[in-house]
């Protein structure tokens, strides 16, 4: 009988414990998802980039509700933006533009922003080659 309730004990102390545990890390990763939440801004992507290889710009003027951007492509002149997204993924911000013009048949620009550089880089897929590059972007 002895034995039964001191086995009897461990179990409910083992289980008390994984109860806990598991309540205090449920309770720290919403915190962290809180805290990163909070500290990203979609605004921060408002204004004019330039590449860091070229004078080629984009103009970001809106960070919209719906995931959408009002974005403008300069390389100098207008190419024609046909999407503008932008998207939050764990506390990190990813903007896709693509361009639908001359010689811009669905070229597209993958990009993060990095706020310790305060730049936008990823990728650039070129798309009458083919090839993708890397490309960054500085805030003009």
């Amino acid at each position: 009988m002895r034995k039964i309730k001191r086995t009897l004990a461990i179990l409910i102390f083992s289980s008390l414990s994984i109860l806990i545990i598991t309540i205090l890390s449920c309770q720290n990763s919403s915190e962290k998802k809180s805290d990163i939440s909070s500290v990203v801004d979609k605004q921060t992507l408002l204004g004019n980039w330039l590449r860091t290889d070229s004078d080629y710009r984009l103009q970001i003027s809106k960070v919209n509700e719906d995931n959408t951007l009002a974005a403008n492509y300069f390389n100098p002149n207008p190419i024609n933006v046909s999407k503008a997204n932008w998207e939050e993924s764990y506390g990190n911000l990813k903007i896709i533009i693509e361009l639908r013009d001359v010689n811009y048949p669905g070229s597209t620009y993958t990009l993060n922003y990095l706020p310790d550089r305060d730049i936008l880089a990823g990728d650039y897929y070129q798309a009458v080659e083919g090839l993708t590059f890397y490309m960054e972007f500085n805030r003009k």
